[in-house]
């Protein structure tokens, strides 16, 4: 006679996996998630359950593939018993919201995590909770909201900062502070944060190559291309970064500060076809305008660039690409066109204002 397990006994493995994905061990949560998926073939009749086994499993595969630089294609589980449990229901929209948000729709990310978030004192895990502060405070970051993107990553500093086993939390929360310093022109705040990152971010080669690709960025603000290549380097030298997402975008970056500091030796192609194959449009249409600007002094091409983010509401990335359109007008002395995309500038950052959400 076969016994069933009972359910609380998945339940509470459940739980430890879950914890696992949240503080980014990836290790530990593979072993969990193995051990759980041959328990749960086991297990008596229980769709809550299933459904929480079901959620924790879309997670880790959305979480694990982007950091193989790979965007997981896959449709989100509705079980009926969603509906009928309030946690439940925080996680479908929590998960919702990642996904969202990894295949870089913001807005749409915001918009879910506002839903979750009438729900979140059904959460009663410290940690899920400033999981979910901060990854809601990472979407309004992406949309220029930095006040509220600033307070939500306060929130989940008050409990990651407190607790060692979540120091990766830690760093990813303080790197979108540094950020926010940097677009705000706060240099001094910025510098301070990132001198601390790069020691305790030391443990964790991906991360500490994020901490090396997001100070490269803020030199590039600050026109420092000799640094940032450096940086840049120093991020793509680890494996584990190099072949991420965010790693072609670095590897974009580095070739863009070595076309302006001109040291460029080759490799946009490549990255074309990489960003093709991963569809990655940003990096798409930014190789085109790189392309245009420096190399082919093709002014179509830059337009067919810019137009391209325009198209995809990508208008921070637009805003951004212009003041480089614009500086690199004014450094050869055409001012008409310098001004032409210094409007332009403005007009994407108006543009990208307007993106918020109802804050219900």
């Amino acid at each position: 006679m076969i016994v069933a397990l009972s359910a609380s006994i998945i339940g509470g493995k459940l739980v430890e996996w879950h914890s696992c994905l949240i503080a980014k061990n990836f290790t530990h949560a593979q072993r969990l998630r193995n051990e759980t998926k041959e328990l749960i073939k086991q297990m008596e009749s229980n769709d809550k359950i299933l459904a929480y086994y079901q959620l924790v499993s879309f997670k880790h595969e959305l979480l694990s593939t982007y950091g193989t630089g790979e965007l997981f294609e896959s449709t989100l589980p509705t079980p009926v018993e969603i509906e009928r449990d309030d946690y439940l229901n925080f996680m479908f929209y929590f998960v919702s919201a990642q996904n969202e948000f990894l295949n870089e729709r913001y807005k749409s990310a915001v918009q879910m995590y506002k839903v979750a978030e009438r729900l979140i004192e059904k959460v009663n895990d410290p940690a899920e909770k400033a999981e979910f502060y901060q990854e809601l405070g990472m979407s309004y970051y992406r949309i220029d909201q930095y006040t509220f993107a600033a307070s939500y990553m306060d929130q989940a500093l008050e409990f990651f900062g407190k607790n060692a086993m979540y120091l990766v939390n830690e760093i990813r929360c303080k790197l979108v502070l540094a950020a926010i310093d940097t677009e705000l022109g706060e240099q001094a705040s910025a510098e301070k944060i990132y001198k601390e990152m790069i020691e305790i971010s030391k443990p964790f080669p991906y991360y500490h190559s994020l901490v090396l690709h997001n100070l490269g960025q803020n030199r590039m603000t600050q026109q420092r291309f000799d640094d940032a290549v450096q940086l840049f380097e120093q991020a793509l030298s680890i494996n584990e970064f190099s072949q991420s997402i965010t790693g072609l975008k670095s590897t974009y970056n580095l070739l863009n500060a070595r076309l302006r500091n001109e040291t460029y030796i080759g490799g946009l192609e490549e990255l074309e076809f990489n960003a093709r194959a991963q569809k990655l449009m940003e990096i798409k249409a930014k190789c085109k305008v790189s392309r245009g600007l420096y190399l082919e002094d093709n002014f179509s091409e830059v337009e067919q660039g810019l137009d391209m983010l325009k198209v995809n509401e990508k208008f921070f990335e637009c805003s951004e690409v212009c003041d480089e359109i614009s500086q690199h007008f004014e450094q050869k002395g055409d001012l008409a066109n310098a001004l032409k995309y210094a409007r332009l500038v403005n007009h994407m950052s108006k543009k990208q204002s307007n993106v918020g959400v109802d804050l219900l």
